[in-house]
């Protein structure tokens, strides 16, 4: 556990998305945690392009700037890769005597990836073993893999900018360590199998996951600009006009009632066929995680990022889907804050778009919601190598 009373600074959780780079970060006292800050930013125009880091000294710059202006406290950081070509999935192999675990999950992998294994970094844990009629074993494994190059443009931006890599991992791990840690403050929470859906500016990650595992996880190509450029199209305004409208006016809530013809129904009605793909694409993987997973657990959605504070989304997925849906905020469920510093509204309305940067800062504090789960006294801090694609240094490619 590492807090401002150690030498060790508390890591700074940094989501660089291709809308907006989030960060935040939180300290450790005797009666818990707190904010420290958080703070987002614009992502330079053409600095990312298909899910990759093509302007690392732009970013960077913007990254530093952020940090500067936010007084954010030392340089430790951690960050997560994203996007469709980071890959999370359960697999079961065959354990083969002399032959280490590692190599068999390799080529495992080379199933599962649309780029060459030599390009990838990949990790994986051990859910379970099982032994086989003949008398083999047979491990259950989690595994993750991203491609190097996206892996090696995150860390070269870190470096730029004069910061400390402590962890690099998959996002869906940074949003599942959000959930978990604020579980015991929410019981419902324990009870249920979580649906996590963030919708990013163009890609929507659909992360499933079950008494605190991962079970599924997708990305889908839509987020938010997609909805953006419908209103611009169907109303002829430029994408900027069609963001302010889609942010203040549509309102999707099958109760609310919009004055026919006006800019905001107008606006509503654009928007809505894009919804409904996302909803369409949210019930296939659903359907998809029930056919393929037995489990008797209610499920629940919790909606993150920029999009997520649509007016009336909640309500719209709730009918549609016919699952429970909250909006991510979290957030302050994890930590007091100054309200001198945060207004609740303001933190009420920017928690969603914050739900990965959040889980990102709260890695060396997993211990601590384990005890609180638990009711357990002491336990001991998760290690490192207990994350997928977590940095090491000296590891080969990072």
């Amino acid at each position: 556990m590492f807090g401002l009373a150690n030498k060790a600074t508390p890591i700074i959780g940094v989501d660089i998305g291709s809308n907006t780079i989030k960060v935040a970060q939180f300290k450790r006292d005797k009666n818990g945690l707190s904010l420290v800050n958080f703070g987002v930013v614009p992502t330079p125009e053409g600095s990312i392009q298909e899910g990759k880091i093509a302007k690392g000294d732009i970013i960077s710059e913007a990254l530093g700037s952020l940090l500067s202006l936010h007084s954010f406290v030392g340089k430790r950081v951690s960050a997560s890769v994203s996007g469709q070509l980071v890959t999370v999935k359960q697999v079961t192999v065959d354990e083969i005597p002399r032959q280490p675990l590692g190599e068999i999950i390799k080529w495992e992998m080379e199933k599962h990836i649309s780029y060459p294994i030599e390009e990838a970094v990949y990790d994986y844990q051990v859910l379970s073993r099982s032994q086989t009629d003949d008398g083999g074993i047979k491990a259950n494994c989690l595994v993750a893999a991203a491609p190097l190059d996206i892996v090696n443009g995150l860390m070269g931006v870190i470096r730029k900018t004069q910061l400390e890599p402590v962890f690099i991992e998959v996002e869906p791990f940074a949003e599942l360590r959000l959930v978990d840690y604020v579980s015991y403050k929410r019981p419902d929470l324990d009870a249920k199998t979580i649906v996590m859906v963030n919708i990013g500016s163009t890609i929507t990650s659909i992360n499933v996951a079950d008494q605190s595992m991962i079970r599924l996880t997708r990305m889908i190509p839509f987020g938010g600009a997609r909805i953006s450029q419908a209103i611009a199209s169907a109303l002829g305004i430029n994408t900027e006009r069609a963001e302010e409208l889609k942010q203040e006016s549509v309102n999707v809530n099958p109760d609310a009632i919009l004055e026919a013809g006006s800019e905001a129904e107008r606006a509503t009605s654009a928007a809505l066929p894009i919804i409904d793909e996302l909803v369409l694409e949210i019930r296939r993987s659903l359907n998809y995680y029930t056919t393929r997973f037995e489990s008797d657990r209610p499920l629940h959605l919790i909606i993150s990022g920029g999009t997520a504070n649509l007016k009336g989304i909640a309500d719209y997925v709730e009918l549609s889907t016919g699952f429970t849906v909250e909006l991510n905020r979290l957030l302050l469920d994890v930590a007091k804050y100054d309200p001198s510093m945060f207004a609740e509204s303001y933190l009420n309305e920017m928690s969603p778009m914050f739900s990965v940067a959040t889980g990102l800062s709260l890695r060396e504090y997993e211990a601590a919601a384990v005890r609180k789960r638990s009711g357990r006294r002491q336990a001991k801090p998760v290690p490192a190598s207990e994350s997928l694609l977590t940095y090491r240094p000296g590891s080969e490619g990072l």
